[in-house]
């Protein structure tokens, strides 16, 4: 994918936009048996419903009190350990569970093409995916894809009510250069970011206390400091970026998340 010649700022600034804001909200409420199609499935759990739908299920600790997260990642995709241990963190955070448990990244093959939709991605979960809730352990998976989305500059998807996909080839394009955030930084934000839309931020399940609800983009937040904004326009913002820091969630989303526990 050509790199256009603009500023840093203003291109990232275009990407971040796009982190999550098209969410690929259409898994449905059929499958009743949340069959991926790979691997045995011992619960009758279903995870092939819309992000946002399970928000219960990972905020709070009365069905399931363990949560383990499967990675998965094509060649030359691979997270950083300084991503994976934000997301541990942040989960550990927010949700009310006795543990959270990220598994070792596991390498998958090539998928052999330069661009991804949210079909392909679920297909490819339908593959590959090996983790699924059983008990009082709910599972997540996330995948590492070796090229871009199909809609141009997206970072990450939340597709399934478990389940996040990731897209390397932008992510790198954007990150470890001269006067460009690291691409720890960057995978963590859309980490985190994609995982507050699994638990069903903003008013996507997980209802509000207070009305911050950016109606007009989406399941977002209306404080341009939160992680769930839907874009970046502030200066001060790429700063603390450059400096190694990812937006946090803002008090709304943090009150929200508490009313639920």
């Amino acid at each position: 994918m050509k790199f256009i010649g603009y500023s840093f700022l203003s291109t990232f600034i275009a990407i971040f936009v796009f982190i999550s804001c098209n969410d690929q909200t259409t898994g449905t409420d059929s499958d009743t048996n949340g069959d991926s199609g790979n691997g045995p499935h011992p619960s009758q759990f279903n995870h092939t419903l819309s992000p946002g739908s399970s928000n219960e299920a990972f905020i709070t600790d009365t069905d399931f009190d363990q949560l383990i997260v499967e990675v998965q990642y094509m060649p030359g995709s691979a997270p950083t350990n300084g991503s994976l241990d934000n997301l541990k963190e942040f989960l550990e955070t927010h949700l009310d569970k006795a543990s959270v448990i990220l598994l070792d990244p596991v390498e998958i093959p090539s998928g052999g093409q330069d661009a991804y939709s949210a079909e392909d991605v679920r297909d490819l979960e339908k593959q590959h995916r090996e983790q699924f809730t059983d008990g009082s352990t709910l599972a997540s998976y996330a995948i590492f894809l070796d090229g871009e989305f199909s809609t141009r500059n997206v970072l990450g998807i939340a597709y399934y009510n478990t389940s996040t996909a990731y897209f390397a080839e932008t992510i790198h394009r954007i990150s470890g250069g001269i006067g460009q955030p690291s691409r720890s930084a960057i995978e963590s934000t859309v980490f985190n970011h994609e995982y507050g839309h699994l638990m069903g931020l903003v008013n996507n399940g997980t209802d509000m206390q207070h009305d911050h609800h950016d109606s007009d983009n989406g399941a977002h937040c209306t404080v341009e400091e939160c992680l769930m904004y839907f874009s970046v326009n502030t200066t001060d913002f790429f700063a603390n970026l450059f400096g190694g820091s990812v937006p946090e969630l803002d008090e709304f989303c943090v009150a929200d998340i508490n009313a639920l526990k």
